[in-house]
């Protein structure tokens, strides 16, 4: 699996964390572009974890190592992806992806004072760091910073000479979210998340309008919440109690097909718990 630790959402009083099977990017039969099946599918999840304020994504290591590739890849900003990203294999497909709308992903080029960013360490001197917060020129920080990396900042001070900007991030808006690799097994996974309480989603739990109230009840007294699937060709398969909390559920109750596909698994939770 793969494990993440990440912040609590400011517009949440929980923090999020999607665990999903390995297989969930397992090619179909007669299916030969791998790669771009999977970079379909991690663009997906992207795009769900973005409208529903999902700050962190768990997958499995192997097979999913791609699909995690291009999750880092769509999380970061348009204009510093060719600075920070190297080229690879994995991201051979990227470009069919639609861009976010999220605030970290800024559509203009004209920075605004007090304006957050993500920006890129390009250089440093003793004075302190250049960075790339996509504008046409370098902004100053008065820390050193590591070099070549990503960062968030405020923007302290707008001239035609000279932007100075701090280290900082937002407090009442969405920042996107983490990816952190492991390999681990789930439930050793899920240790290193450490969330409070456990969400295992199975057609053969309880369905959610029979535990509504007692999920709820749960999720308003927890801090932090891993909600887990399964992927297409498995269920999850593996007995996840342990110290936290953990709540079986059937989010799709009376389902029209054998099987759900786990980004309409996915869709489908994240709806429900929007309300929670």
């Amino acid at each position: 699996m793969t494990a993440l630790f990440v912040e609590i959402h400011p517009l949440l009083n929980y923090r999020t964390d999607l665990i999903i099977r390995d297989n969930f990017v397992s090619i179909p039969p007669n299916q030969e572009h791998t790669l771009e099946v999977k970079a379909h599918k991690g663009g997906e999840l992207t795009l769900l974890q973005n409208g529903f304020y999902i700050t962190g994504f768990n997958a499995e290591t192997v097979q999913v190592a791609p699909c995690a590739e291009v999750l880092a890849y769509m999380d970061t900003p348009q204009y510093l992806r060719k600075e920070a990203i190297p080229i690879k294999s994995e991201l051979r497909h990227v470009g069919i992806l639609p861009p976010l709308r999220t605030p970290h992903h800024p559509s203009s080029s004209e920075p605004k004072m007090g304006e957050y960013r993500k920006g890129f360490t390009v250089k440093r001197n003793k004075k302190g760091t250049y960075v790339d917060i996509g504008i046409d020129q370098l902004a100053f920080c008065k820390e050193q910073l590591t070099v070549k990396k990503i960062f968030s900042f405020k923007i302290e001070k707008l001239s035609k000479k000279e932007v100075i900007v701090t280290p900082d991030e937002p407090d009442d808006i969405y920042w996107g979210f983490k990816t952190l690799s492991t390999n681990k097994g789930l439930k050793n996974s899920l240790k290193l998340v450490n969330p409070d309480l456990v969400v295992e989603t199975t057609k053969y739990a309880d369905t959610i309008d029979s535990i509504f109230n007692e999920l709820k009840s749960k999720v308003e007294n927890s801090r932090s919440i891993a909600i887990v699937f399964g992927g297409p060709y498995s269920s999850i398969g593996e007995n996840l109690e342990s110290s936290w909390d953990l709540v079986k559920v059937n989010t799709i109750p009376n389902q029209g097909t054998a099987t759900v596909r786990t980004e309409e698994a996915v869709i489908s939770t994240l709806a429900i718990f929007n309300i929670l």
